[in-house]
């Protein structure tokens, strides 16, 4: 346990680096937060694209969002926990940017009324432009795992 409780001070960033990871991690939240309230809707189009288990995937990938946007803010957590966060910030970016690419590669682009990324609101059918945001997501996060990793203030 000590290794989850010690050294939980903050990865010394200057104010306007806080800011840039502000971001990605609200667009983290707004997800998560827009996915619960269309839980179902979110669910069925998982179920749409095959996947299997789509409830438990929604969890895990709802999860995975409030997981990960929290190890982008400036919470005192421990550094093991802010680092399984920012991998699974990283893990569900990516997922997102592979589901995008396969959609659209597949020709399912047009089929699909949303990408899915924010539940039922903000409905955006899958395409290049998707594919785009998400890109610039997943390299906003990578960016925010290089400037969190392990930087503690004195």
């Amino acid at each position: 346990m000590k290794l989850l409780s010690s050294d939980n001070q903050l990865p010394q960033l200057t104010q306007h680096q806080w800011y840039i990871l502000a971001v990605p991690a609200a667009v983290l939240f707004a997800m998560a937060i827009a996915q619960i309230i269309s839980f179902t809707k979110f669910r069925d189009w998982l179920e749409e694209l095959r996947i299997g288990w789509p409830a438990f995937v929604a969890v895990l990938i709802i999860l995975f969002e409030l997981i990960g946007a929290a190890s982008l803010t400036k919470l005192r957590i421990s550094r093991v926990i802010r680092f399984a966060g920012l991998s699974m910030a990283l893990i569900v970016t990516g997922f997102w940017f592979v589901e995008n690419l396969q959609i659209a590669s597949s020709g399912g682009a047009g089929q699909l009324p949303s990408s899915g990324f924010f539940g039922d609101f903000l409905t955006q059918s899958p395409g290049w432009w998707t594919i785009l945001e998400v890109t610039i997501l997943l390299f906003w996060v990578t960016y925010a795992a290089e400037l969190l990793r392990s930087r503690p203030k004195s």
